[in-house]
């Protein structure tokens, strides 16, 4: 079977047991099975500082956001399986 595209696939909670991740799972799942070759990654591996630009100015953007990015623009496309806040979107 070909690759139809490269899709990143993640969880918006780190959290075990999470919905997020258990539906990223299944996702990640369904996606192979149409054929996509897909990266299933946690943020937990890419632990990040709270927005900050005077940190950012002091300090650069910080390296874990760099290797975020390199790993979204090496992918067709983007799933985010993210928690509901309040029966809202999350923050």
């Amino acid at each position: 079977m070909a690759v139809i595209a490269r899709i990143l696939v993640f969880a918006g909670s780190i959290r075990t047991g999470a919905f997020s991740g258990r539906t990223a799972d299944v996702a990640q799942k369904e996606l192979a099975m149409q054929g996509a070759e897909v990266t299933r990654i946690s943020l937990g591996d890419y632990p990040l500082p709270i927005m900050d630009e005077d940190l950012e100015k002091d300090k650069g953007i910080p390296e874990n956001a760099v290797k975020l990015g390199h790993q979204i623009s090496a992918h067709d496309g983007l799933l985010i399986a993210t928690p509901e806040y309040n029966g809202s979107i999350p923050p």
